[in-house]
């Protein structure tokens, strides 16, 4: 088994189910992977490709470029849905008024990586992380809610110049800017801008209910706020968004990767 999305353990995935051959057939004909006979067991759902990515062969090779080096290096469960997630909410977002794109929660970059590669790149990207996993302050807070053990300092530590090369491929892109730090401390300096993206993947209560707190304000009209780990039954993050969502009169709605998603888009104002 390999750890690539073309590799043989994700052929085995996305030929499980054998009415869905044919979707599965076209995943791996977009992947430019050959097929491997379908097992009859049933884990997982074989996904096809965005219309978009047939149709538009700039946006078919972005997103293909993406999946692939997101399934390289991310392990098991390798997840290429949430990489279309994030296209199709970007694709949004580059839509909207001038504003910056934002990720809160970095770890090493897999997910950053899809997002510069799909920004409006004449825009800058954001990436806020400790870099050395959980905070003590953080933790204490999640042992409060519930039993766990998580502890501080949870995830490999990685550097914002490992980070930084990673995304850009060998060198940090000029519109990217990595602050290491706790949040919200980290944010400071940044009150002013507006944002159009926001990626929220601090996985924890507290500094997800913080972070949305922080950039809601100052997210643009339209503008689309995404919460990883919203399915997770792992985390707090949930509980998080309802609390927030709750406050705010606006309803996350939850997409479909493995650990799960929320998507929050900011009201346009109310035209009478």
């Amino acid at each position: 088994m390999t750890d690539t999305f073309g590799g043989t353990s994700m052929h085995r995935l996305i030929g499980r189910i054998p009415l869905a051959r044919r979707a599965a057939r076209r995943m791996r004909a977009f992947l430019g992977a050959r097929a491997e006979a379908p097992s009859p067991e049933v884990t997982t759902f074989p996904q096809s490709i965005p219309h978009i990515a047939e149709s538009v062969a700039e946006k078919g090779d972005a997103l293909r470029a993406a999946i692939r080096e997101y399934c390289a290096v991310h392990g098991d469960p390798q997840d290429p849905v949430r990489v279309v997630h994030l296209f199709h909410q970007i694709e949004a977002a580059n839509k909207l008024p001038p504003g910056d794109y934002i990720e809160l929660g970095v770890h090493k970059g897999f997910t950053l990586r899809a997002i510069h590669r799909f920004m409006d790149q004449s825009r800058s990207l954001f990436a806020l992380d400790t870099f050395e996993g959980f905070d003590e302050r953080d933790i204490t807070v999640e042992h409060r809610l519930y039993q766990n053990d998580w502890h501080a300092g949870n995830f490999s530590p990685t550097t914002e110049e490992l980070v930084g090369r990673f995304v850009g491929h060998g060198e940090r892109p000029a519109n990217l800017h990595i602050v290491k730090g706790w949040f919200p401390d980290s944010f400071r300096g940044l009150e002013d801008r507006r944002w159009r993206f926001v990626h929220i993947d601090f996985d924890l209560y507290q500094p997800v209910k913080t972070a949305l707190e922080t950039v809601w304000d100052a997210v643009l009209p339209g503008g689309i706020v995404m919460v990883h780990d919203y399915g997770c039954y792992g985390f707090r993050a949930r509980l998080a968004v309802d609390e927030f969502c709750g406050a705010i009169g606006v309803l996350p709605i939850e997409l479909g990767d493995r650990w799960g998603t929320a998507v929050l888009r900011k009201p346009l104002a109310t035209r009478l």
